[in-house]
């Protein structure tokens, strides 16, 4: 089972969106080692960018917001 993201893991998707624009599974591939450097925590390249797909879609607005 997928372990749930943390605000402040979801904080650091949007940082690696403002930075580097829309995530895609390439981009997510080299930016796995920065997300680690900014949360602690191990999120392969996939797994970030489905995080990153829903993050824009709003699918994590309740946590965001809370």
């Amino acid at each position: 089972m997928a372990k749930a993201y943390s605000k402040e893991e979801l904080l650091a998707i949007s940082d690696l969106i403002n930075d580097n624009g829309h995530l895609t599974y390439q981009s997510t591939a080299t930016l796995e080692d920065k997300y680690f450097e900014k949360t602690g925590v191990h999120r392969v390249s996939g797994a970030l960018y489905m995080a990153a797909w829903r993050l824009e879609r709003g699918y994590y607005d309740d946590i965001l917001n809370a």
